[in-house]
């Protein structure tokens, strides 16, 4: 039977939660409405709950046309349902889904996983001495995530991934009830210090040269090679360890005096470092053809570093450093070519993580570092002024953007990794509900948890083994080689850009938000990585 398009969150919904379908305009025909149909004991005893109308959706060009929405929040009571179209042309139904408390603890639970299967060193793997790129020089440097569908660890990529899950823990930490996320991310603390140099700087990546095939982790024998240190890595570290310090400390969740003390001691270390070296951009050496996570604008890193280590330690001078920074950036002209990075915006990607400094400086005024010494009086009344309505104008943009698409997809841009920038956006907009209370905020963040989880034009769970319908090649080495899926991985998702071979030829002329193959070749719209994941994390923690 050919699969309806009916388009629903695959997993369901807490009873309170908004719940819409999206029925495309084929599979509606000429029906004017939807029937919600819970399941008892078969489908000859399956009970209508709830009828509702359908009505247009928005026209976006990021869905394509010709969709219709229904709205069936009041359908409140646990059980197992699905949505039912009667189109003229015979009874259409939707994949099946849940409604009960906390329905999302199990993919909660998945995802996070998924970092405990990516710990490098799991299968006896990478076990070798590094070469210090062009120095002739060894450094054992041992543990980590493997970062994405590939076996390389990046100091960018691991950064923003740690940081993503402490804010999710600081935010909800009962959401994490069952699984030791600090330990979890000690593992990739105790990596990272590995990666900095006696200097204070940071190697930028640990790889082999080039990508191997698709083999098991410890199948690659290749030469390891620490990449040349950069002002991102280095900047990132910095403000990495010293956020994550404060919650190993003496009274912290973990308990760990000597390992907060020591990752403070390696951030400022760093720091010192980027005080006395002017920007070192990386780009791959020729002889490196490994992800490069290069960064052409490293003042949203060196920012970061700032505002944690003024957290962390109470000391002006990071703070005044920081907002000559911010105020350097807002001065920046216009680029048609990077829209997304003119003047002053709040990021939480990979390459913009001025998102996390801002976000410890709000911890700092609601007085969560005073223990520290950092005072919320030392920050400048007109720039909370300034960082509490740009929060709130960028989620304002992202919500309308949302509210006129058919799936209230909240981005312009349907990228390499699409999935998790759509995240990285929610976290904005949650912000921005912490800071006005305003619902519709949190409801479009919820959005794109449905939209994840199913209600996308190709009606996919992008999450692996979740859902009914959930990718089964993602472009992951472990998961090619073993033929087993790995659970609990985000895939990235549509890509417009068509960047491998395999979409060019495959996806061609589709809507951008169609623009994905579940296929092993299609590695910018099937691949998975750890930032990814930490970015759903993050949303999936504050609005479950």
């Amino acid at each position: 039977m050919k699969e309806s398009e009916i388009f629903i969150n695959q997993i369901g919904y807490n009873p309170l939660d908004r719940k819409n379908v999206v029925v495309s305009a084929s599979d509606k025909g000429d029906a004017k409405e939807f029937s919600v149909c819970r399941k008892i004991d078969g489908a000859d005893n399956d009970k209508v709950v709830f009828s509702g109308a359908l009505t247009a959706a928005p026209e976006d060009e990021q869905s394509g046309p010709g969709y219709f929405t229904g709205d069936f929040s009041a359908v409140k009571e646990d059980g197992e349902y699905y949505i039912c179209i009667d189109s003229g042309a015979g009874k259409k139904r939707s994949f099946d889904f849940k409604i009960s408390e906390d329905i999302y603890a199990g993919v909660a639970l998945s995802t996070l996983k998924y970092f405990t299967d990516s710990r490098c060193g799991q299968g006896i793997c990478h076990t070798g001495i590094a070469e210090v790129y062009g120095t002739g020089e060894k450094k054992n440097v041992q543990g980590g995530w493997h970062d994405a569908g590939d076996y390389g660890r990046y100091i960018v990529a691991g950064t923003k991934t740690v940081m993503d899950l402490l804010l999710a823990y600081k935010k909800c930490p009962e959401k994490f009830a069952g699984f030791d996320l600090l330990a979890e991310v000690r593992f990739e603390l105790e990596w990272m210090l590995q990666m900095q140099r006696d200097d204070g700087a940071v190697y930028h990546k640990i790889s082999c040269y080039h990508f191997c095939a698709f083999i098991m982790p410890q199948e690659e024998k290749e030469q390891l090679v620490l990449a040349p240190v950069s002002t991102a890595a280095t900047a990132d570290f910095a403000g990495c360890l010293a956020y994550a310090a404060g919650f190993y400390k003496a009274e912290g969740p973990a308990q760990d005096k000597a390992f907060s003390e020591k990752l403070l001691a390696a951030a400022l270390k760093a720091q010192n470092y980027l005080f006395s070296h002017d920007d070192e951009l990386y780009i791959n050496p020729p002889e490196i053809t490994t992800g490069g996570y290069g960064d052409r604008d490293v003042r949203d890193e060196r920012y970061f570093a700032l505002c944690a280590l003024f957290a962390a330690t109470g000391d002006l001078n990071y703070l005044n450093h920081a907002i000559k920074l911010r105020e350097d950036k807002k001065q920046d002209k216009p680029d048609p070519k990077h829209p997304w990075n003119n003047g002053w915006q709040e990021g939480f990607g990979w390459p913009f993580v001025s998102g996390y400094g801002t976000e410890i400086l709000l911890e700092v005024s609601a007085g969560d570092y005073s223990a520290n010494g950092a005072d919320p009086s030392a920050l400048p009344a007109e720039l909370l002024t300034e960082i509490k309505s740009g929060i709130i104008r960028q989620a304002e943009k992202y919500l309308a953007i949302a509210n006129a698409s058919a799936f209230h997809y909240c981005s312009y841009f349907v990228f390499w990794g699409s999935n998790g920038a759509i995240c990285d956006l929610s976290h904005i907009m949650l912000m921005a509900y912490d800071l006005t209370g305003r619902k519709e905020f949190r409801e479009a963040a919820k959005a794109q948890i449905d939209y994840i989880l199913g209600c996308n034009p190709v009606n996919y769970c992008y999450v692996t083994g979740e859902g009914t319908k959930s990718p089964i090649y993602p472009h992951h080495r472990p998961s090619g080689a073993s033929g087993h899926v790995y659970p609990g991985m985000l895939s990235g998702g549509p890509c417009a850009g068509l960047m491998d071979a395999y979409a060019k030829e495959h996806l061609a002329g589709r809507s951008p938000l169609k623009c994905y193959a579940d296929a092993e070749p299609s590695y910018s719209t099937n691949e998975v990585a750890i930032y990814w994941n930490s970015a759903f994390v993050y949303v999936l923690a504050r609005v479950r």
